[in-house]
């Protein structure tokens, strides 16, 4: 019978097969791969082995702006060490701020040679791994090599694959967890690491970037000062509600559409939504905007400051199984949230549907009738923000707590 260790590495190596096999037919697979091949080349390039490195690793975009402002705090805390950024996804590598680190890189992928590799050309004084992020071949040669361990932010289940596959082995690894919530602390006790703060969600202490004055005024030109409904990270699934509801409404109101993917849905939902919608792309200068009632935007980085701009924010993922997206962008902003049926293992969606700032809507019928309800009632939006804003301040403090017990 293989052993784990052996079963972990013909996985990492059918793994690393697949992704080959599927590049051809995905983008971002295939950015992957590009990415990783200059990975080993970056690191040599801009540290020394001698060098005190901070090495912080993100799965996507999403955890990295989740982490930035703690990232930004370790920065000034550990004033003469250097940060070395990684990602899994081209969504983290493409978006993050490169200026911030000395070097950002995809994560090659965790075999044993690479890992090896790896922890001979830097030897990190610390490794913070963010969210539910746990590599255990990276894990067990970072201790090897003397780096301090550290996860931040994760919300952690019992999982028989866990055991099965030593990420229970690496989590007791860890020097300090830092967890989302409870529940998870208990998780971690059981699993034999003792060394667990829960710190919160890191999410409400994050800052979003304003947009730049040009695009400020273009959206500001294309709102007019009438009520917007900004649909964020929409699926297919949101979108079979969201685009009969834009077509059908007679309402004199404004709407910002920001699909999850990219890649042609922009131009998708364009074509179904005819010459009232525009593409945020085909913009210029000269561009009339008040003649449109839909503002589609077909690029990376924007929604989560759009959503201030919004009378009612939707933030999809929940009409289908994909998972429900960040709704604390909107929360940020003290927007009346909409979201889908499907937000069960979303414990901040729930909190915030008993709290009162947020509703869950199943069908076109309830998504028609739940903006009527808001838009249509001034009191009700009033209210709605200000349980959102004490809810979102209620929940913040996760940085300090992490900052406080760090050596």
């Amino acid at each position: 019978m293989f052993k784990i260790c052996n079963i972990n590495s013909l996985l990492i190596k059918i793994f690393e097969a697949l992704l080959y096999c599927f590049a051809p037919f995905s983008k971002k697979i295939e950015k992957g791969i590009i990415g990783r091949k200059n990975s080993f080349k970056q690191l040599k390039s801009a540290f020394n082995k001698s060098d005190n490195i901070i090495h912080i690793h993100c799965a996507s975009h999403g955890e990295y702006l989740m982490a930035k402002k703690l990232i930004l705090n370790l920065k000034e805390k550990f004033k003469n060490h250097k940060f070395l950024l990684s990602f899994i996804s081209p969504s983290g590598y493409e978006n993050s701020e490169k200026d911030f680190f000395d070097c950002v890189i995809y994560l090659p992928i965790a075999s044993k040679k690479n890992c090896i590799r790896f922890y001979n050309i830097i030897n990190p004084k610390a490794t913070f791994f963010i969210k539910n992020e746990v590599w255990p071949n990276f894990i067990k040669y970072a201790k090897l090599n003397g780096s301090m361990l550290y996860s931040i932010g994760g919300n952690f289940k019992n999982s028989f694959l866990k055991r099965f596959f030593k990420i229970n082995s690496s989590i007791k690894q860890f020097d300090k967890i830092y967890t989302l919530n409870d529940e998870s602390k208990k998780v971690i006790e059981n699993i034999g690491n003792n060394n667990v703060i829960v710190c919160g969600d890191l999410r409400f202490d994050a800052d979003i970037s304003k947009l730049n004055k040009q695009t400020s005024k273009t959206i500001n030109s294309f709102i007019d000062d009438k009520s917007c409904i900004v649909f964020g990270s929409t699926w297919r699934e949101d979108e079979k509600l969201i685009l009969p509801y834009i077509n059908n409404t007679k309402r004199k109101i404004k709407y910002i559409i920001a699909p999850h993917e990219i890649s042609d849905n922009p131009q998708r939902i364009k074509k179904e939504l005819g010459s009232k919608s525009i593409l945020f792309s085909e913009i210029e200068s000269k561009t009339n905007l008040k003649e449109f009632s839909c503002l589609i935007i077909d690029n990376i980085g924007m929604l989560s400051y759009i959503y201030s701009y919004s009378t009612i924010a939707y933030v999809g993922g929940g009409m289908g199984r994909k998972g429900l997206h960040n709704t604390l962008e909107p929360a940020y902003f003290s927007k009346p949230i909409i979201i889908g049926r499907n937000y069960k293992n979303f414990e901040e969606a729930a909190e915030m549907i008993e709290n009162g700032n947020m509703k869950s809507i199943s069908n076109y019928d309830e998504l028609s009738y739940t903006v009527k309800s808001i838009i249509d009632d001034k009191n009700l939006q009033q209210e709605m923000s200000e349980k959102c804003k004490a809810y979102f301040n209620k929940n913040k403090g996760a940085i300090k707590i992490i900052l406080k017990s760090l050596k």
